[in-house]
């Protein structure tokens, strides 16, 4: 299986979209980035439905591959 870069930059941003995801649904805990970019519950589900559709394209064009 061969890995191209961008199934490795999918992988970095779900890594990072579960980081946000987790950050936003606690409301305790803060980000040094929250200043600019806010942590709310709203952003972090279109943000986790927008990097789950660009995985479905990517699964679909057989660049990503569970196995």
């Amino acid at each position: 299986m061969p890995l191209y870069a961008e199934g490795i930059l999918w992988y970095l941003l779900l890594i990072d979209c579960l980081i946000y995801n987790v950050l936003a649904w606690k409301r305790k805990q803060t980000h040094w980035a929250s200043d600019h970019v806010p942590v709310t519950r709203l952003l972090g589900l279109f943000y986790l439905i927008a990097t789950l559709w660009l995985g479905f394209a990517l699964l679909r064009l057989q660049i990503i591959l569970f196995r």
